[in-house]
């Protein structure tokens, strides 16, 4: 009896944690979709920044490459949006890596278990000194826990990848809004 009061133990917690892992997914897609919508913003306004910046890139080139350059408000502005723009880059194509479509494992449908059920009960009828016993509620209960923590790990594993490549788009956001309030800022004062 206590096997069993275990198995249902297991089984709560297992099942909780497969379906945490599966809807941390979904959070992870939502919120990658508002870090790229925010990349999004960003991009416009850096491209309007550039064009009004009154300085073209051969002319930031030719600051680069003179033997003593003049550093003036255009073109740290310019720089700025250099800096800004290559994040948004970075960070657009970290999102796409992060909403790229991934497998998540379930819970079976119940015609799985039925049907292994059927199978091992032909196993039975087909060898019959084998000493398969019959399946009992706890091996089905444990057969589901198996599935759940074989989710668990799969599920949580994407879960981890996602997450990771989130936080560099989420990081290249925030450069890139840096270097927008940064080019304001310079108009500003």
């Amino acid at each position: 009896m206590a096997a069993t009061e275990d198995l249902r133990a297991v089984e709560s917690v297992a099942f909780e944690r497969d379906q945490q892992e599966f809807a941390l997914g979904d959070t992870l897609d939502i919120k990658t979709g508002l870090i790229l919508a925010s990349l999004t913003f960003l991009a416009i306004l850096s491209g309007d920044l550039m064009k009004s910046s009154g300085i073209s890139h051969v002319e930031c080139w030719a600051m680069l490459t003179d033997k003593q350059p003049m550093i003036t408000g255009a073109f740290l502005q310019w720089l700025a949006q250099l800096v800004s723009v290559l994040a948004i880059i970075v960070g657009g194509t970290y999102s796409v890596l992060v909403l790229y479509p991934r497998d998540y494992d379930r819970e079976p449908p119940p015609s799985k278990y039925v049907s292994w059920i059927a199978d091992m009960e032909k196993y039975r009828a087909d060898y019959p000194n084998a000493n398969v016993q019959p399946v009992t509620a706890d091996d089905l209960t444990a057969a589901r826990i198996d599935n759940a923590i074989a989710n668990v790990k799969k599920n949580g594993d994407n879960n981890k990848r996602k997450s990771s490549l989130m936080f560099v788009a989420f990081l290249c956001t925030v450069i890139s809004f840096g270097a927008n309030v940064f080019t304001l800022a310079i108009r500003l004062f």
